[in-house]
């Protein structure tokens, strides 16, 4: 491998999404920020997933490529990491991402990547890019101390700003991008990846940077993109002022134990200061369901989530996830009484795929009794990984002992065709004679 003297950080591309150009690739823009940083020497480019495997010109002039990949997108990156070492095999190849780092091993058996990121990349890719790096799985988590002094992502240098206008998200009318203020999860559940890994936070004065960075690029918005931001009054309320200082319009997640802990109070809050939308993980209708899976909050305090949110001129959307373990026709009529009845405005459904990674995936392929099983569909004999793919459709890859993945596929349509959420427009939209179909030509808040 030659020595590192430019570097292209890219993320894959996403073939079974209608539009990959809504959320920004922030994690390469946190990679070159830190980069930036500790080696100036070597430059950092970062792309987006406009590049062609049949002609690679463009990634000629770089000594090292490195690329994000989720599970849905391991194919693509293995033929695009397979293309660019036929041609350049000096060429240092690393891959970072979601997929190395739950299923690093099934990535060991293909030579194509000299290097694997599983966890935090700053420090690993600085090492690699030094050739301080002695194996091929690089780890090198930051601390929670570490993480405050981390440089924020690049919003302004020409690469990074050139890059985020490829980008187009909405919140009403607002031009708005993403960002995030905190990186892990201290919830339990058990359908995902991210369940109780560690909460770190960036600093107030690098939150307050970035929120000046996305001001002077002109948005209007912003979606902030951590797993649970609405978790403590005192945590965010000075990143909550910030926002109203600015009148940067926000979306932010919540969850329903968190968010209803204090009555109103969080609904008061984020309304107070610019909130235009909350999404939150309700998951089912059905008590058993979220008892199944640990999601430690109540059906109750679900409806309230959206009671109190609505009260105070919030949209509200929630995430709907059928087919957990234990799903039957009940729980699944349960599930339909609350999107009927919580007076919820939008809700995403998907049907569930068990990824590695997750406590359900471990139980399964550890053989302990569970009701569900996978069927999956991929060609490698793993499930597709995508919870939704092009038009608004899924992949029904489980089935429990009472549903089969071709129920869970009928209940899913039932489900979208009845209630026209505005997540699933793509499938419904020609039914309705009153769509407005200049919503199509934008990507707004979903």
């Amino acid at each position: 491998m030659v020595p590192t003297k430019k570097i292209l950080l890219l993320s894959c591309r996403s073939p079974f999404l209608d539009d990959s150009k809504v959320y920004c690739p922030l994690a390469n823009l946190y990679l070159k920020s830190y980069l930036n940083t500790h080696l100036p020497e070597i430059e950092v480019v970062v792309g987006d997933d406009e590049y062609d495997i049949n002609n690679l010109s463009t990634i000629e002039p770089y000594d090292a490529v490195g690329i994000s990949i989720m599970t849905p997108q391991r194919h693509e990156a293995l033929a695009l990491a397979n293309a660019i070492k036929q041609r350049w095999p000096d060429k240092t190849l690393i891959a970072g991402g979601p997929h190395v780092k739950h299923y690093c091993h099934e990535m060991m058996q293909d030579t194509s990547f000299d290097y694997l990121v599983p966890l935090d990349g700053e420090r690993a890719l600085a090492r690699i890019l030094t050739r301080r790096a002695t194996e091929r799985i690089v780890t090198d988590t930051l601390t929670r101390d570490e993480i405050l002094s981390q440089p924020r992502p690049d919003r302004v240098s020409d690469n990074a700003v050139e890059v985020l206008k490829r980008y187009h998200y909405f919140l009403g009318e607002r031009e708005a991008t993403t960002m995030i203020t905190a990186r892990g999860c201290p919830e339990r559940c058990t359908f995902c990846e991210d369940a109780m890994t560690n909460v770190r936070w960036s600093s107030l004065d690098s939150i307050k940077a970035q929120l000046l960075d996305i001001s002077r690029l002109g948005y209007r918005g912003v979606y902030i993109f951590d797993d649970l931001f609405a978790i403590s009054l005192h945590k965010i309320r000075p990143i909550c002022e910030e926002l109203r200082k600015l009148d940067l319009m926000y979306r932010c997640n919540a969850q329903a134990r968190y968010f209803t802990k204090q009555g109103e109070d969080m609904a008061h809050l984020l309304s107070d200061t610019g909130c235009y939308e909350i999404a939150f993980g309700a998951e089912s209708g059905s008590q058993q369901i979220l008892d199944n899976v640990q999601k430690r909050c109540s059906v109750q305090q679900n409806y309230q989530t959206v009671e109190y949110a609505k009260k105070y001129g919030i949209i509200v959307k929630a995430f709907i996830l059928i087919g957990l373990p234990g799903e039957n026709w009940n729980t699944l009529y349960e599930t339909e009484d609350f999107i009927k009845n919580s007076g919820c405005d939008d809700f995403q459904c998907a049907v569930y795929m068990p990824f590695k990674g997750t406590q359900i995936r471990t139980s399964i392929d550890n053989g302990h009794t569970i009701d569900l099983k996978i069927v999956p569909k991929g060609p490698d004999g793993e499930i597709t990984g995508a919870y939704g793919i092009k038009e608004s459709n899924s992949s029904y890859e489980v089935a429990t002992r009472e549903l089969s993945g071709e129920d869970l596929h009928a209940f899913r349509e039932h489900l979208i065709m009845k209630y026209k959420p505005k997540s699933h427009r793509t499938k419904w939209k020609d039914q309705d004679k009153f769509f407005d179909v200049a919503h199509t030509t934008s990507s707004v808040a979903r």
